[in-house]
This record gives C-alpha cells, structure tokens and sequence, in this order.
C-alpha cells in the first residue's frame, strides 16, 4: 500500500539550523514526511529565513492569543505532526491532544537529566559541565503539558571531553541534533503510517493518520500565512 505523506510544521523562533536539517531531509525522494509550514515565535527569527529558503509557507504568533493563532494556523495548514525547534513555552493541551499526541521535540541533554523549566540553551550545557558528567548528547522526544517529560524516542551520546566551553559543547551537540532528529522524525511517520494501515479510523487534527507510540492565506481571524 502506497505511504501517505505526513504534513509537518515546525514551531520555533530561534536561529533554525534544526529546522533546516528536519527542513532537508524532508525534500528526499524517501522522505515520509514534507514540512509543510514554519511558526515562529518572532517576526525576526532567522527560522522564517530558513523556511523562505526553501519555499516553506511561514506564520508568525502574535504576542497575546498565540495559543488560539497556533491551532488556527495547524487546522488551517491540515497539519499531522508538530515537530518544536527552540520553541520555549509549555503547549497547550489542546494543541497536542487535537494533533492527536504527534508532537516531537529535541532537547540538547540527555533526558531525563537536565531537563525541566529553565532548562535551555547554554543553561543546559553549563550544568552538565559542572555536574562532572561523561557524556552529553541529543534526545528525542514526544511533547506533553510538562517540560520534557514526554516519552523518549532516542538518544545519542558524546564524551564530554576535558574542560569544554559551553559554547563549544552547544555546538557539537547541535550536530547530534541534526542528524538525530529527520531520522527519528521519519520513523515516526512510518509508524503513523503503519499504525493508519492496521487502523483506518485513527486520525489526526487534518484527518490524516496518527500515532499510537491547502493553506488559507488570510483568516476571519486576521491571522495571515504567506
């Protein structure tokens, strides 16, 4: 039976180096997945630039109702899959449960130590390089109400090394994060698909398949995808 393909959009509003990488693997002759739209938190991310690049249709949240914006801009867009990228508030419940639980996340520890609020950034690395540990690395995994505490999907480790800058093990980690999460990425929609296969009547915020483990551009509402 022919795959359906997954309609992803990325929610962030950082730099976007993860969602170039998620952004690229997509574009693959196999991909099992297409990243469809790019959500910024700021009308200045370098995100939107990303997904301008590569012709991603883009949205931006507005500072109050974003919660509202978000689930607008996800039906409108017939999205199965949220895949976050430096996207730093707690997401609505509604959010996750109307995407039926398809909602991954990278985090630059590995969880579930060093995760949780406030959890960041270079404020992640600082702490692991003073907790005396061995080894860091990427982890993957799914979205719920609370900071990182959604089931773990995979993980990939480095040695910490001797002494390391927190900028420089930021970065070496970030190359983790972006082999590890197309690739976890896909496997996740080939088990939406299988799950679709085995269930026809599982279904996702577009009607599209969902786990087990058309854009508008100009809404009632004002909110505009370009």
């Amino acid at each position: 039976m022919a795959r359906r393909e997954i309609s992803v959009a990325i929610l962030g509003g950082g730099a976007g180096s993860n969602a170039e990488a998620l952004i690229r693997y997509g574009l693959g002759a196999e991909a099992p997945y297409r990243v469809r739209l790019v959500i910024s938190t700021r009308d200045d991310a370098g995100i939107l630039d990303v997904a301008r690049r590569h012709n991603v249709a883009r949205a931006v949240l507005p500072p109050t109702g974003w919660e509202s914006a978000l689930e607008h801009y996800l039906k409108e867009s017939a999205i199965d899959l949220l895949a976050l990228a430096g996207f730093m508030r707690k997401l609505p419940e509604s959010v996750i449960d109307a995407l039926g639980g398809n909602v991954l996340n990278v985090h630059p520890a590995l969880l579930p130590r060093f995760g949780g609020a406030g959890m960041y950034g270079l404020h992640v690395h600082r702490a692991v390089i003073a907790s005396g540990d061995k080894d860091t690395g990427a982890t993957v995994h799914k979205v719920t109400s609370g900071y990182d505490e959604g089931a773990i999907l995979a993980q990939r480790s480095i040695p910490i090394g001797d002494h390391p800058a927190p900028e420089e093990l930021q970065q070496r980690v970030k190359q983790i994060e972006h082999s590890l999460y197309p690739a976890v990425l896909a496997a996740y929609c080939m088990d939406m698909n299988a799950q679709t296969d085995m269930d026809p009547t599982c279904r996702s915020m577009s009607g599209g398949p969902k786990s087990t483990t058309q854009i508008s551009t100009e809404s009632d509402l004002g909110r505009k995808i370009v």
